[in-house]
């Protein structure tokens, strides 16, 4: 018997193929708006914290590739006197100092554990040198702290060394 068609095409792999293509299509047309904004509702306030640690650590406060922060940190921190940092504009808000949007909120604060307790507590600095709160001096922080309402705060943490004392640099982001 002679076939009547020389096509070598039946309805089943029409289908297959078919079935095939609008699998492929339906995954692309949900997962690809993923891959491009992979930062949406609120998980951008980590991002914005580790940046903006990083950058104080290793571009501002100090120089890249060390931890050591420079005089500039005690300027920083207290903004008051003459700047001695070229890399801070004195007139800006610490939004525009840290390079961020004005819609986040930033606390940035130098931290150590004083009471040996493991609560990192807040650093002072008197006369140019780093000592605890409780010795007198101004707080190494700058930036409002976030209140009880800000239901999302990211948190960076940088382990940094001013004046001789080991610290931790914290960057809260909401």
């Amino acid at each position: 018997m002679v076939p009547t068609s020389t096509r070598g095409q039946m309805p089943i792999d029409f289908l297959t193929g078919m079935a095939v293509f609008f699998v492929v299509v339906g995954f692309v047309l949900l997962f690809v708006p993923d891959l491009l904004t992979p930062t949406e509702g609120g998980q951008e306030t980590a991002l914005v914290a580790d940046r903006v640690g990083t950058q104080l650590v290793e571009f501002h406060l100090g120089r890249p590739g060390s931890s050591t922060l420079s005089t500039c940190a005690f300027w920083f921190f207290n903004q008051s006197g003459a700047n001695p940092c070229a890399t801070f504009d004195t007139s800006a808000t610490l939004t525009d100092q840290v390079g961020i949007d004005d819609s986040y909120g930033v606390n940035v604060t130098l931290r150590r554990d004083v009471g040996g307790d493991s609560t990192r507590e807040i650093l002072c600095a008197d006369s140019g040198s780093v000592v605890p709160c409780s010795s007198g001096g101004s707080q190494l922080a700058v930036g409002p702290p976030p209140s009880a309402s800000d239901a999302s705060v990211a948190t960076a943490r940088r382990h940094v060394s001013l004046d001789d004392t080991d610290a931790v640099l914290q960057v809260e982001v909401w």
